[in-house]
C-alpha cells in the first residue's frame, strides 16, 4: 500500500513537472494564465504539492536485517501468519 501511495505521489509530481516543460514551450517566460508567475509558479507548486513526502523518507530509517535484536519465541508466535481454508469436511 505504501509503495502504491508514493507511486500515484511520483506520478502526480512527473505529470506536473512535465507541465511545467509544456508551458514553458508555449508560453515561455510570461505572466501565467491564471495571473501567476508562470514557469517559477508552476516549479514551486510541483514541488510543494507533493503528498507522501514522509512516505518517500522511510527509507532513512530501515533497519539492515543483520542488525535487527532477536524476537522472543512468544513474541515471534503473536506476530506470525495464521491461515485456515474455512470449515474442514467430515
Amino acid at each position: 500500500l505504501i509503495t502504491l501511495l508514493v507511486d500515484i505521489d511520483e506520478l502526480f509530481t512527473t505529470w506536473r513537472h512535465r507541465h511545467v516543460l509544456m508551458a514553458h514551450r508555449m508560453i515561455g517566460s510570461k505572466i501565467g494564465s491564471g495571473g501567476t508567475s508562470g514557469i517559477d509558479y508552476l516549479k514551486k507548486a510541483a514541488d510543494r504539492n507533493r503528498v507522501f513526502t514522509d512516505l518517500f523518507n522511510i527509507s532513512t530509517f530501515i533497519i539492515p536485517r543483520s542488525d535487527l535484536p532477536t524476537l522472543p519465541d512468544d513474541y515471534r508466535k503473536n506476530l506470525g501468519f495464521y491461515y485456515s481454508e474455512g470449515p474442514t469436511k467430515a
